[in-house]
């Protein structure tokens, strides 16, 4: 195996979304210590304020921060094959895990990092070995029961949470969302926030004002017509949350962020 890039606490503004596809060969390990959640296609992964992913070769994703800065640890590695890379075998790929904490990652990380940019004559040797020892400790997190049990109406959660991020314009709420699953209003927000590290309520918010920011910097809309595009009937109260999320008005996101 042979590590191409690595980036280490790496910090993206809260509203970062970016789109990737892993080469043929090649994987990437993110290991995240704020929130995020990854997309592949329509599916979405859980959130967890400190996680780790490998994306599998050939693959398609995006990561999002959710309204936090996203801080990660990234290390692309090209390899012949999934044994190459030494990963655990009951570490799925485009899978997200949760993580305890990076007390044991980060030293290694380090060390990676600077056999990375080391000359010395032993570095493929080192960076395979340390990477091995990071790949073990990654797998020794995974708890048993996490990797088979889903939370209640698992399926159902995740085929609300990709309409929510897929239709942003939509006038969501959590009533017309609990009368979907024929759930009540406090088990549903409960099984949500669960599962998902976030009141369903704010993760509506957040997609809408995701949407308003890409098109407050891709596009000459008025901040009405964003507003009216994101499903808010008052401009007013678009403004008081877009300002709440991001911590400046809309005009003044696009000035900051327009290219």
């Amino acid at each position: 195996m042979v590590i191409t890039d690595i980036n280490f606490n790496c910090h993206q503004d809260e509203f970062y979304r970016r789109s990737f596809r892993t080469p043929e060969n090649t994987i990437a390990l993110y290991i995240l210590k704020s929130p995020a959640v990854f997309r592949f296609g329509e599916q979405f992964t859980r959130k967890f304020r400190m996680s780790f992913i490998i994306i599998n070769e050939k693959t398609d994703y995006s990561i999002y921060a959710t309204g936090e800065v996203l801080i990660y640890d990234r290390i692309i590695i090209k390899c012949d094959s999934r044994s190459d890379t030494v990963i655990p075998y009951h570490i799925n790929t485009n899978t997200l895990y949760g993580l305890s904490a990076c007390i044991k990652t980060d030293p290694l990380l380090n060390i990676i990092l600077n056999e990375y940019y080391n000359l010395g004559n032993h570095k493929q040797e080192l960076l395979e070995h340390y990477t091995s020892s990071l790949f073990t400790v990654l797998g020794n997190e995974i708890k048993t029961d996490e990797l088979s049990i889903k939370p209640p109406y698992y399926d159902k959660l995740i085929e609300i949470r990709k309409n929510i991020h897929s239709r942003p314009g939509e006038k969501w709420t959590v009533d017309s969302i609990c009368s979907q699953v024929n759930l009540s209003r406090s088990y549903f927000q409960l099984l949500y926030r669960q599962t998902f590290g976030i009141t369903c309520i704010n993760d509506v918010i957040e997609s809408k004002i995701r949407l308003a920011c890409d098109m407050l910097t891709t596009s000459n809309s008025t901040v009405s017509a964003v507003a009216a595009e994101c499903g808010y009937e008052s401009d007013v109260h678009f403004m008081r949350q877009f300002k709440k999320m991001t911590g400046c008005t809309p005009s003044e996101y696009r000035k900051k962020h327009s290219k």
